[in-house]
């Protein structure tokens, strides 16, 4: 899950969270310590908590189920605590000892690891929203029952690419055995942010040693001033244009009784791809 998420936000980028077909699933990518391997680290963290919560809630384990602790929560009279809530106080200690036991915390690579780890539990506590529904006679709302429930993967998938756009640099404190921020003009980052040790590549060429396999043969936009305009996607060495033809049904008519009867209509569309 975490990685079709990682492949869905990134769909656009040179770096297209590209997987391989070895037991280094990522590749090369990993050992470079660069804010391509937080987000990785972060969304795969997010992604065990995320399932496991889930399956509390279904009931599909054993030794969770629902959040009862939450009903401790005063509510002030605006509603009652009812239904299951999601319980993401077993789904994030699980991930923890899941994701986090194996990291050395004497080294800046363990320490990263571990740091964005963490920011992926973080972004599904914090994408947690508040479901209501309401009971009482014709329609009124006299009663209010709520619970909490994880928002969709898509949406921490999301929230974390956002992260990824404002990942702090950061160097390890020998003496204090911690990471800081390499700058002291920088923003302190944050147990939500995300952290790297190293600069990325600009993968625009195949070089599988820093986990870059190129973007050429990559589609583009011609339009798109962004990071998937065909100038920025193809790093500068131009793109080629493909005419594809598509015969779709158009101008359907329902004859009584009973059938169908459509034309067949041919669009014409360019698809771009980088030289």
């Amino acid at each position: 899950m975490g990685i079709d998420e990682c492949q869905h936000q990134f769909r656009d980028r040179r770096w297209n969270c590209t997987t391989f077909n070895t037991t280094n699933v990522f590749g090369q990518i990993l050992k470079i310590k660069s804010r391509e391997t937080g987000y990785i680290y972060a969304i795969l963290s997010a992604g065990i908590m995320y399932s496991v919560t889930r399956a509390c809630a279904k009931g599909d384990l054993d030794h969770c189920g629902c959040d009862t602790k939450v009903r401790r929560i005063s509510t002030e009279g605006e509603f009652e605590w009812g239904g299951c809530s999601d319980n993401i106080r077993y789904g994030s200690k699980f991930s923890k000892d899941f994701v986090d036991s194996k990291e050395m915390r004497i080294s800046e690579d363990g320490l990263m690891n571990v740091w964005n780890n963490g920011a992926g539990r973080k972004m599904v506590k914090d994408e947690l929203e508040l479901m209501c529904k309401c009971h009482g006679v014709s329609g009124s709302c006299s009663v209010k029952i709520c619970w909490r429930k994880m928002k969709s993967f898509r949406a921490i998938g999301s929230a974390l690419k956002g992260r990824f756009d404002g990942a702090s640099l950061v160097k390890m404190d020998r003496r204090r055995k911690r990471l800081k921020r390499t700058n002291k003009l920088q923003k302190r980052p944050t147990k939500k942010d995300l952290v790297y040790l190293n600069e990325s590549p600009d993968f625009c060429e195949h070089n599988l040693e820093n986990g870059s396999v190129g973007t050429r043969g990559r589609e583009c936009n011609k339009t798109s001033y962004g990071l998937d305009g065909c100038r920025l996607m193809c790093c500068g060495r131009g793109y080629y244009t493909l005419i594809k033809e598509e015969k779709d049904d158009c101008d359907c008519k329902f004859y009584w009784c009973c059938r169908v009867e459509c034309k067949k209509c041919t669009n014409v569309k360019e698809m771009h791809y980088c030289n």
